[in-house]
């Protein structure tokens, strides 16, 4: 008897605990990003990236240069630790001093930024699975992109970052015969452009972390 009434006791603890347990707030667990290193943020300017994937033959992606400029400003802006100079900003700049001549630096110094970003698409590859098997397509259609990027101290001249980032991304749910195996394909193309945007926003992701870990 005296068993079973401690066999209760304990049965009612648990339950209490469960319950409370359930009721107690719940901690975010995802981890937060890191503070801003400089204070006050600086002034950056990015500069359009260039485009030379196409150097080695086979497929050329067209825009995929203007899409890896728009995906860094909005990634820096979105960390709120740099003021950016965007490039429609950069474009009125030249077009009202007429200093198309300038060199990337001279042009961030003439728009009043403390450095500048530049950058080379010098990877942008889609390639389609690599074999069938009773008529079934096997493995995935896989995109790859990387980035050369460097960031410059407008008032020393210095290179502070240099960093090459690499991206790719996959799927078995695309047709194939839609996937060009050589000339030109848009950024945005609806087959592989969701491909690209995924590939493009990992590579250029590395790149702001080494930005962000250094000023």
């Amino acid at each position: 008897m005296q068993r079973r009434t401690r066999l209760v006791v304990l049965v009612a603890t648990l339950a209490a605990l469960v319950v409370l347990g359930a009721c107690a707030p719940t901690t975010e667990s995802a981890e937060q990003p890191a503070a801003c290193v400089s204070s006050p943020i600086p002034t950056v300017a990015v500069v359009d990236f260039e485009n030379t994937s196409s150097q080695g033959g086979g497929v050329s992606v067209v825009g995929v240069e203007e899409a890896a400029t728009a995906r860094l400003i909005t990634l820096l802006k979105e960390s709120g630790c740099y003021v950016v100079v965007e490039r429609s900003e950069l474009q009125t700049l030249i077009e009202k001093q007429g200093i198309e001549s300038l060199d990337p630096v001279g042009l961030a110094k003439a728009a009043g930024a403390g450095y500048v970003v530049t950058g080379t698409v010098t990877r942008a590859t889609v390639a389609r699975p690599g074999g069938s098997l009773f008529g079934v397509t096997l493995g995935q259609t896989k995109a790859q992109i990387e980035v050369d990027v460097r960031a410059t101290d407008i008032i020393t001249g210095v290179v502070v970052v240099s960093m090459k980032g690499a991206g790719e991304a996959s799927s078995p749910n695309i047709n194939i015969n839609n996937v060009p195996l050589a000339g030109n394909v848009r950024y945005d193309d609806p087959t592989v452009g969701p491909l690209f945007a995924q590939a493009a926003n990992s590579a250029i992701s590395q790149v702001v972390a080494a930005l962000r870990a250094k000023f």
